[in-house]
């Protein structure tokens, strides 16, 4: 913010005398604000712009703010809501596909193991029929 100071002070073709004249502060005082380490309250800041014909945000931002931008945004908040909502939607439509493929495949996996045990009884009893048919 100092440098913004400065450059508003230059900008407009004031000396520091003469900013420090207009705000009722020695020369040394104003320097401080500009370059040491004296802390600028909010009423001071305030009458620094008005003598420097500055607005307050340009001083305190360093450029004058896009009146539109806030705006924009606006616009640019909601499309990332829009497109947030779009891709949580399409993220829980892929988990609930998933979670039910899951839930087909755990179900064949159950009849597959059912059907091995049915070959293995199978195959039991037919090797309890072969040594029978040997005697």
């Amino acid at each position: 913010m100092r440098v913004n100071i400065t450059r508003a002070r230059e900008k407009s073709g004031f000396t520091q005398k003469a900013v420090a004249e207009s705000l009722g502060i020695s020369r040394t005082a104003y320097s401080k604000i500009e370059k040491g380490p004296t802390k600028i309250l909010g009423r001071r800041i305030g009458k620094i712009a008005e003598v420097l014909g500055v607005s307050l945000d340009e001083l305190l931002l360093g450029y004058i703010p896009d009146p539109d931008s806030a705006g924009r945004l606006e616009q640019e908040r909601a499309d990332y809501g829009l497109k947030k909502a779009s891709l949580v939607a399409g993220y829980e439509e892929k988990l609930e596909a998933g979670s039910r493929e899951k839930a087909a495949l755990m179900a064949l996996v159950e009849s597959l193991k059912e059907t091995i045990r049915n070959q293995e009884d199978i195959i039991a009893m037919l090797r309890r029929r072969i040594p029978e048919e040997n005697d």
